[in-house]
């Protein structure tokens, strides 16, 4: 790792910075990142920075990362290193090991979030925030099954990162349930790292908190969460992996939860980014309030604190299998009812299917467009199916400028705001919106930002506010409505695109000799 020499200014804090421009294909969808840049951060240092990356980016604020940071750069504790917090989706799917699904068949996008971070996320962090390439700069973490993750892809990615740092690891990821024939051999994790051996410099940061659960399938006297890190440090071990490469942090009292989390991150981020010589248990004593164990035996206890972090347990006597509370349905919302929309909008409501979620499909929509769309050469997105028609360009700028609109009329009615807003000529737009002469992948970059702000702002709105009605064009809409209408709309233009565009479009040679002919 490169040495920085680093002093923090008095009173200098970290900087967070929203991003919300990377739309992953492989996901799907746009990922929300939070970029937390180190005080003094300069783009046009002479070297890249450092670089963690973290799972579970939304708990950034839980887990008093910012606050955190800013008390070990004022101590000088570690050198400046530039930290993405990668927000999670359906993590249950995306997160896990990429190499196969659990038994349940969770995890089956494992394999599809692994090639967005090596060959999405990695490339734009390193173009965007002056991140080293250099694996052995380049940590990546997380909590849970986010610390699964984590430890998957640099065990299996060595050539993108050399450390990993795994929080109440979910370890017990398995291939088959308890009660159908289990044994320790079915652990996904335990059985790929001894599938192989270690690769030089791999280094691991390990945690668990004696109160992580309360399962003990084996009646051991220790709960899983442990038993299944002690196994996995074996079997590390008896792949040759040095025991010095692996840091083990039991935290006594621990909960499977972000204030232990939080609490013990100043001991992984010295282990990963620290200055030597900096003493910091001050830190950890006044956190945790507890002696940590770090590297030392095991504690024989069965914690019971686990239960009110929405965990259950079958009863004793039964089979000890450890599940979760089910997660409560998010309820679809209810359509528009007749009148809180102009006739012209029908349309629009007709395309959404009875029974969908308009939020959902305004999530889909972007991997569907984008596939559309960014296949096209310069020379096909200049096309037209008839003369006088909008070139694909020009449409995709219609729909975000559309998109715009509906959604700042959503705003201002869901404030209760009571002016009539004048509508807008979609064609006198188009004619002055010079859409063509920009790069499509600009007008992508452009769409995706605009559909990540529209996603922002309508799960924000309650029922209620989803019920307000204003003015615009003459008439009364919905925010309810302007939902269902925004989502109609895309699904609109996309179909039209698809049913006269794409049937004629030419071939791209055919369509670059076209748009040469008139400068001959």
């Amino acid at each position: 790792m490169a040495v920085f020499r680093f002093q923090s200014p008095r009173g200098a804090t970290v900087a967070v910075r929203r991003d919300e421009s990377l739309f992953s294909i492989r996901l799907g969808r746009v990922v929300r990142l939070d970029v937390v840049l180190p005080p003094g951060f300069d783009v046009a240092a002479a070297q890249p920075y450092p670089v963690l990356y973290l799972n579970d980016g939304q708990d950034l604020q839980r887990l008093r990362l910012p606050a955190t940071l800013n008390y070990l750069y004022k101590r000088g504790a570690v050198h400046p290193f530039v930290l993405v917090a990668v927000h999670a989706a359906d993590r249950l799917q995306e997160y896990g090991v990429a190499a196969q699904p659990d038994y349940l068949g969770r995890g089956s996008r494992a394999g599809h979030y692994t090639e967005f971070v090596l060959k999405e996320l990695l490339p734009y962090v390193q173009a965007h925030y002056h991140a080293s390439a250099n694996p052995a700069e380049a940590v990546v973490a997380g909590m849970s099954l986010g610390g699964l993750t984590a430890f998957d892809l640099a065990w299996h990615h060595p050539e993108a990162f050399q450390r990993a740092g795994s929080f109440s690891g979910s370890f017990w990821w398995r291939s088959r349930g308890l009660n159908d024939g289990y044994t320790d051999a079915d652990r996904l994790m335990h059985s790929l790292v001894s599938a192989r051996a270690p690769r030089p410099g791999q280094q691991y940061w390990l945690q668990t908190g004696t109160d992580d659960e309360t399962s003990d399938r084996n009646n051991n006297g220790i709960i899983d969460s442990i038993d299944d890190t002690l196994d996995l440090m074996a079997t590390l071990a008896q792949q040759g992996l040095p025991t010095e490469a692996v840091r083990y942090v039991e935290v006594p009292g621990g909960h499977h939860h972000q204030d232990t989390w939080g609490a013990i991150m100043p001991d992984f981020l010295r282990w990963a980014f620290g200055v030597e010589g900096v003493d910091t248990r001050d830190y950890l004593q006044h956190h945790l309030g507890a002696h940590l164990l770090a590297g030392k035996r095991h504690l024989r206890r069965r914690p019971l604190g686990a239960a009110r972090l929405g965990f259950r347990y079958l009863a004793k006597g039964r089979a000890r299998a450890a599940t979760f509370a089910a997660m409560p349905a998010t309820a679809t919302p209810a359509r528009p009812a007749p009148g809180t929309y102009q006739p012209y909008a029908q349309g629009y409501l007709d395309l959404i299917p009875e029974g969908a979620d308009p939020l959902a499909l305004l999530r889909q929509q972007p991997a569907e467009l984008h596939r559309d769309l960014a296949r096209l050469t310069e020379a096909q997105a200049f096309m037209r199916y008839a003369p006088g028609k909008w070139t694909p360009k020009e449409v995709l700028l219609h729909i975000i400028d559309t998109e715009r609109i509906f959604t700042y009329r959503a705003l201002r009615f869901a404030r209760g705001d009571a002016q009539s807003l004048p509508g807008f000529n979609e064609n006198e737009y188009a004619a002055t919106s010079e859409a063509n002469d920009r790069p499509m992948s600009d007008l992508l970059m452009e769409y995706h930002a605009v559909r990540a702000a529209t996603l922002a702002l309508f799960s924000s709105f309650t029922p209620a506010q989803l019920d307000r009605v204003g003015l615009a064009n003459g008439g009364a809409t919905s925010v309810r409505a302007l939902l269902f209408i925004t989502a109609g709309h895309e699904r609109h233009h996309l179909g039209i695109l698809r049913e006269r565009y794409w049937p004629v479009l030419p071939a791209a040679d055919t369509a670059a000799q076209q748009l040469a002919a008139p400068l001959r």
